[in-house]
């Protein structure tokens, strides 16, 4: 083995080339109204027999005010309605997993001189056959607004007792409400009978964390998004469904899917301009994953029309043409996969340009005969849109290497060195300690020298 080839071998190694693109979107922000949790009690005596609904401000700390009664089939229950609703408490309404404040509707029956229970119906019944002593103390927390304490309270509660499967439920709604739907997802997918007044939650949270898996784990993303289906099929659900399909390249069920969010959300006011883009972004990839190009462009063009400076349109294009490159060099077609790396180089916004000539250098490695020149030109263009890119200079390094082992110039060898060290200290401040370990195993064993010594760093 010549010298090129091992440097050709260390840069493969090193993994550079994945599947791994720029994310496109997160999910759509859908709606989800305030639920009750528990059903209050009353002092005051019931008049009898009626229906009474009393409006309820629920804000977004799960705090709440009893406003005023909006409907009555027997005034003389007014008093005692208005006693249990102040008296109830809440879980507030989420657009998407971020809590707002909002109104919630209370409908209380009563039955001649008693008042019947809305938990079940509207909110306040769990799935579970009983709620242990640890699940009540949770959700007290939750009932006052403390997530993040009622989380840590339910993981800690777990660890003695893995089987409680209401404790694992308040897990769910405790990490839905700080903001932590990975965590949610999670609990929520080892729950196996959740509380109808949680379904929307944990669907929401299933649906979220489907959309932010889909690409490092498909079949994971999958099974979020069919069990978010299962508990509330909305719009929401449907949107993650489509992610996932997409992701396991079920690419007509994607577009079937896709298409029918698209028009959904469309129509609905409910959804914002950003939460209309994410799901255009996904369609347009959906139709680009089944080779229309025409209809993917007038989504572009609708991306566009909702903000005239998106670069949205243009990173799901540029994505697609890294996909067909990562493919073609998995397959070992390399003039293919530089042809399409280019074109994502060429059409998409920036960041898809550096991983685009990021990827291409890469695949330069990997041929045989590598040209160093030519893989350095796209680590300089990579470097040119991102200074500080940790793979960019990493190919910048070895593109120089290469050139130095065929010249044994020194100056090249400290311009190498330079370019491996930067890119080493840049991988250690991301937190990258694995690429970290690459190029200093690539120093080592190509430069015959100490990862950080010689040369600038800067």
């Amino acid at each position: 083995m010549t010298r090129t080839t091992g440097i050709a071998a260390l840069a493969l190694a090193a993994g550079m080339l994945s599947g791994t693109l720029p994310a496109a979107a997160q999910y759509a922000n859908e709606f989800s109204p305030a639920k009750l949790l528990k059903q209050g009690t009353t002092s005051t005596p019931v008049a009898g027999s009626g229906t009474v609904v009393v409006q309820v401000q629920v804000n977004a700390d799960g705090t709440h005010k009893a406003i005023k009664v909006i409907h009555t089939t027997n005034a003389g229950d007014n008093a005692a309605a208005m006693e249990i609703a102040q008296n109830s408490s809440y879980r507030p309404a989420h657009r998407g997993s971020t809590p707002v404040a909002a109104f919630y509707d209370f409908t209380l029956k009563f039955n001649g001189k008693s008042v019947a229970s809305n938990q079940g119906s509207g909110g306040g019944g769990g799935g579970t056959t009983s709620i242990s002593p640890a699940a009540t103390q949770v959700a007290a927390l939750i009932r006052s607004g403390q997530y993040a304490q009622a989380k840590s309270k339910a993981q800690a509660g777990l660890l003695n007792n893995p089987s409680d499967e209401s404790l694992r439920e308040m897990l769910g709604i405790a990490a839905f409400d700080s903001g932590d739907v990975t965590t949610a997802a999670q609990a929520f997918d080892k729950v196996n009978n959740i509380g109808k007044q949680f379904q929307p939650a944990a669907a929401a949270s299933l649906a979220a964390a489907a959309v932010q898996v889909a690409d490092s784990n498909p079949q994971q993303s999958m099974t979020y998004a069919q069990k978010a289906m299962s508990l509330d099929p909305s719009t929401n659900s449907k949107f993650a469904l489509g992610v996932a399909q997409l992701a396991n390249k079920q690419n007509a069920e994607a577009l079937t899917t896709l298409k029918a969010v698209h028009s959904a959300a469309m129509n609905d006011p409910k959804f914002n301009k950003t939460a209309k883009e994410n799901v255009d972004a996904r369609l347009m990839g959906a139709y680009l994953a089944n080779n229309d190009t025409q209809d993917a462009q007038t989504i572009a063009n609708e991306i566009k029309q909702l903000d005239p400076s998106s670069t949205l349109a243009g990173r799901v294009m540029g994505n697609s043409y890294l996909q067909s490159g990562v493919s073609a060099a998995t397959a070992k077609n390399y003039p293919e996969a530089l042809k399409d790396f280019d074109q994502a180089a060429a059409v998409g916004d920036p960041d898809v340009a550096v991983t685009a000539n990021v990827q291409a250098a890469f695949v330069i490695a990997k041929m045989e005969k590598p040209d160093w020149k030519q893989m350095q030109s796209y680590a300089d263009k990579a470097i040119a849109l991102k200074p500080n890119d940790a793979p960019a200079n990493y190919a910048e390094g070895i593109a120089l290497t290469g050139q130095w082992a065929a010249s044994k110039d020194d100056s090249t060898k400290k311009k190498a060195l330079d370019a491996l060290n930067k890119a080493d200290s840049l991988a250690k401040q991301s937190g990258n300690e694995a690429l970290a370990l690459q190029i200093e195993t690539f120093i080592k064993q190509s430069l015959n020298v100490t990862p950080g010594g010689g040369g600038s760093s800067q």
